[in-house]
């Protein structure tokens, strides 16, 4: 039987099943559905680094998330190093249209022979699109999206930034993506810089970075390397003997970095200032591309950080091995910049606690100078020669402070409560000037009050919220700088991934208090620093202000010990302390703020540059020096001018409005007042017994001894103006006459060398008994005698 033919038709029909069959398995198999669009934006927008620069606009070091990447156009990517990674990737690259088909059938084939997807067969175009578009799957559906969407990429993109974008994207290891950061990590220069062997062994690394990067694998590294060279000098872009001098170049890397770099502690503030400058989350401003300019001096980081790294500079740890910690900040006076920043004694996690900016602490009598002082001499009617009075007793509300020391000096000026840091004299001025007054003078200079510190302890450095260093630092700022206080910042400009600039410093200066009130506080803190708690700077070449404050705990121990100094140009703070204050975890008695923060201070002015030491802090028209007597200041508790004769020890330069300069030179250098009331207490025929009063403190009185012509200096005394004083002549002829007087000299000037001498008293006359005188006369045959005339000189006989 003749079998049917199929119809025309049906054959048709059957063709059309199958290759619709076979369209839907292709459609299935390649999963179409869900294919990338190309998106260009993908290459536009990679995550970049930002960038953070030094005050010397030297970039320092890039603040990334995932992926640490600086993008740079062709234009800086030399040829030779564009045609490394050709000759290394895609040696065919100008000349087909995204997808090589040569090479294409080439891996296809060596993927029959060996059963597997593994031979690439991709196009730099290829790669660029499967690192911004696809996952790195090998299978047919991923390769053909590929090879489609490079092709569409070639009609979007020039080769040029097709190459650009590819060396942007590319992951060299080492934490590095894209040509600029790999540049930085391996040899640490930009691409721009590059030889041609540093070109070929980063072309060598994107193949595998795990087998080639030259930190890991320095002989495969160095060997691809080699090959690659080989195969540009094949493809005509380098002569063979550019070729095997490069070959012969040996593999020198620059050291890798570790995980936190040495400015960690400065890199670490800039990030959290940027973030709340911007206003922006930490992974927008990691992968934004920005660049941030800095205050950083790297030279004074540098040599504070070298000041932490050695241990003999801070206090030994507790018991259980835990340490004392410490920060440091310096910042420029003149516009509140901060050039160096420690947050702690060591750096050993990005983001951790960074001391000088999120600690807050009791500032102890640190904050004295911009609260109490400040507060005083912004009135105008307080002068470092005011008095205050430093005696132990009780104030209102049955506050009784104590000095550190256990010492009370009694009547004291300004200048000697601050630099010596008297807490009972402080308490006794903030208590004449009010809480009021002091807390508007600390808000002016910045500083963090609460409603509840509103008592004479806030004078003290007792403060609900605690101050961080900074923030102590900014308000010292405002005493080098005339009163004029800048905001602590750190940045001083950012600029976003297309040089556009985002954000400025705010560059104005608030007035905090007069400058004639700054200068004259700081001059105290001259004092203090020369010879007061803060004189561990005394050795400083420079002209330097500083205060120290400690805040000790129940029982023994402090708490915390701080020293701020400051240069007309340059402000330290320092701070010392536990985390986490406890009986097993305090400083000791003496490690107060005089003693390690203060030597600190002192070690890390000697050793940074000079030109932050430089200059002198500036006088204003309206405070005019006169040259007092301290004695008088001491003594009489009253400020007069020195005298001539004032022994120079005795002469002090001290600072005054124009209106209040002393007009009156001090007395205490006349000659002394002569003695008034010399008496004989005893009758005739007993011992001598001579009385008189003092009339001056500062005179010794020389009692004179006169029988016939001869004149005797039989004795010294001294006492308190207004004190009765009394000597008895043991030594006298109680059968002869003798008349008595007083010569006074002046004490200290005597001591340094100057006699000076006061009018002699009224003699006083001794006679032996009567009855005894008139038979030894009559027996010897004398007549009555009479007193002789006797002139004194001042002689020998008379100052030995």
């Amino acid at each position: 039987m003749r079998k049917k033919r199929l119809s025309r038709k049906a054959k048709w029909w059957i063709f059309a099943a199958i290759l619709g069959a076979l369209i839907l398995l292709l459609i299935w198999e390649l999963d179409l559905p869900n294919w990338q669009k190309l998106d260009l934006d993908r290459l536009n927008n990679l995550a970049q680094s930002t960038v953070v620069y030094a005050s010397d606009v030297e970039s320092v070091g890039n603040l990334y998330g995932g992926e640490n990447r600086v993008l740079v156009s062709i234009e800086e990517i030399p040829l030779h190093v564009q045609q490394a990674f050709i000759a290394a990737e895609d040696l065919r690259f100008y000349e087909h249209n995204g997808v090589d088909v040569v090479r294409i059938f080439g891996a296809l084939w060596h993927d029959i022979k060996t059963m597997s997807l593994q031979q690439g067969a991709s196009t730099i175009t290829q790669q660029l699109i499967k690192l911004t578009h696809l996952t790195s799957d090998k299978t047919l559906s991923r390769k053909v999206q590929e090879a489609f969407l490079a092709m569409q990429l070639e009609k979007e993109l020039s080769k040029e930034e097709i190459l650009e974008c590819y060396l942007n994207v590319v992951y060299f290891g080492n934490g590095a993506y894209g040509i600029e950061s790999a540049s930085k990590a391996y040899f640490g220069k930009s691409v721009s810089d590059l030889t041609l062997e540093q070109g070929a062994l980063l072309a060598g690394i994107i193949k595998a970075p795990s087998n080639y990067a030259p930190h890991l694998e320095p002989e495969n590294a160095l060997e691809r390397r080699n090959m690659i060279l080989d195969t540009m000098a094949e493809a005509g872009f380098i002569d063979s003997e550019e070729a095997e001098r490069a070959k012969a170049t040996p593999l020198e890397i620059v050291e890798q970095e570790e995980p936190v770099g040495e400015f960690g502690w400065y890199m670490d503030a800039v990030m959290l200032e940027a973030q709340d400058a911007l206003n922006i989350s930490a992974e927008q401003l990691l992968s934004g591309g920005y660049h941030i300019y800095t205050a950083l001096d790297p030279d004074v980081q540098k040599a504070a950080e070298t000041l932490f790294q050695d241990g003999a500079n801070f206090p030994d740890p507790a018991e259980d091995g835990t340490p004392a910690q410490a920060a440091m900040a310096a910042m420029d006076v003149r516009n509140g910049e901060i050039v160096a920043l420690i947050g702690g004694r060591s750096y050993d996690v990005r983001l951790g606690l960074n001391r000088a900016t999120s600690i807050q602490r009791q500032p102890g009598s640190a904050v004295k100078p911009v609260s109490t002082y400040a507060a005083a001499m912004e009135t105008g009617n307080y002068l470092p020669t005011s008095f205050v009075s430093d005696e132990k007793r009780e104030f209102a509300g049955g506050y009784s402070p104590g000095n550190a020391s256990g010492k009370y000096y009694g009547i004291v000026t300004l200048r000697e409560a601050l630099s010596r840091s008297l807490n009972v004299a402080t308490v006794d001025l903030a208590d004449r000037l009010g809480i009021p007054a002091i807390r508007e003078q600390m808000e002016k200079f910045g500083l963090p009050l609460s409603d509840a510190d509103q008592n004479l302890a806030l004078s003290l450095g007792s403060m609900t919220d605690g101050v961080s260093p900074v923030q102590l630092l900014s308000a010292y700022g405002a005493l080098a700088n005339q009163g004029m206080r800048s905001e602590a910042h750190l940045i001083r400009e950012i600029r976003d991934a297309s040089g556009e600039i985002v954000y400025r410093a705010d560059a104005a200066k608030r007035r905090a208090l007069s400058a004639e009130a700054a200068y004259l506080v700081t001059d105290m803190l001259r004092t203090a620093a020369e010879t007061g708690s803060a004189k561990a700077l005394s050795g400083v070449n420079a002209d330097v202000a500083a205060k120290t404050g400690t805040v000790g705990m129940e029982g023994s121990g402090n708490r915390d010990a701080w020293t701020v100094a400051y240069t007309p140009k340059l402000a330290v703070a320092v701070w010392m302390g536990f985390d986490q204050p406890d009986a097993s975890h305090k400083l000791p008695d003496w490690a107060g703020g005089s003693s390690y923060p203060a030597q600190l201070c002192a070690k890390f002015f000697s050793g940074i540059d000079g030109k932050w030491l430089q200059g002198a802090f500036h006088r204003p028209s309206g405070l005019r020096e006169a040259l007092v007597d301290a004695l008088s200041l001491e003594q009489d508790h009253a400020v007069f001018l020195a005298d001539t004769r004032t022994p120079a020890e005795y002469v002090e330069t001290e600072l005054f409005h124009l209106d209040d300069v002393p007009q009156t030179v001090s007395g205490l250098w006349d000659a002394p007042e002569s003695v008034q009331d010399l008496q004989l207490a005893s009758r005739d025929g007993e011992i001598p017994v001579l009385q008189f009063t003092s009339r001056d403190a500062n005179a010794e009185y020389l009692l004179l001894r006169k029988t016939g012509t001869q004149t005797e200096w039989i004795a010294t005394l001294q006492g308190a103006a207004g004190e009765k004083l009394e000597y008895a002549d043991l030594d006298a002829d109680l059968s002869d006459s003798h008349s008595y007087s007083v010569l006074p000299r002046h004490k200290l000037l005597y001591e340094y060398g100057t006699l000076l001498t006061g009018k002699e008293s009224d003699a006083v006359q001794y006679n032996p008994s009567g009855v005894l005188n008139r038979v030894a006369s009559w027996l010897e045959g004398e007549e009555e005698p009479t007193e002789p005339e006797v002139e004194i000189e001042e002689g020998q006989s008379l100052f030995g």
